[in-house]
């Protein structure tokens, strides 16, 4: 479910902005929230391989064969806005229920993953 706030991003094809509502942030999370458990866990082995979306030069300009390359993508690239998680174009298309907006495609993401992306994004989103 999205959820309207003022000044959060640009406006998508799903919502007026880019703020999303998320797990609270005392939900439970999957594993630690941190970058590196992110990246191994779900940017890796279900983003970035070959037969996925984010391999090489990947869809829409994101490729993620290296934590590097992925941090840089999602925040450097102001794809996270670190320490305010139901903003950023990240969490508004993993809790997207459109299906041409929807991450990763066709296979929602658990309330525990989402929720460790959150506390991830909320510490901050640091490397």
């Amino acid at each position: 479910m999205l959820a309207l706030a003022t000044g959060c991003g640009e406006a998508s094809s799903d919502t007026d902005s880019t703020c999303a509502e998320g797990p609270a942030p005392d939900c439970a999370p999957l594993y630690a929230p941190t970058f590196d458990n992110l990246y191994t866990r779900r940017l890796a082995p279900g983003c970035a391989t070959a037969s996925v979306c984010h391999a090489g030069d990947g869809s829409g300009g994101l490729g993620w064969r290296t934590a590097d390359e992925a941090y840089a993508a999602l925040v450097d690239e102001g794809r996270v806005m670190a320490g305010v998680p139901e903003c950023g174009e990240l969490m508004e298309r993993l809790t997207a229920t459109s299906a041409d907006w929807q991450m990763p495609p066709g296979e929602p993401l658990s309330a525990a993953e989402l929720c460790t992306i959150r506390q991830w994004i909320a510490a901050g989103a640091p490397r």
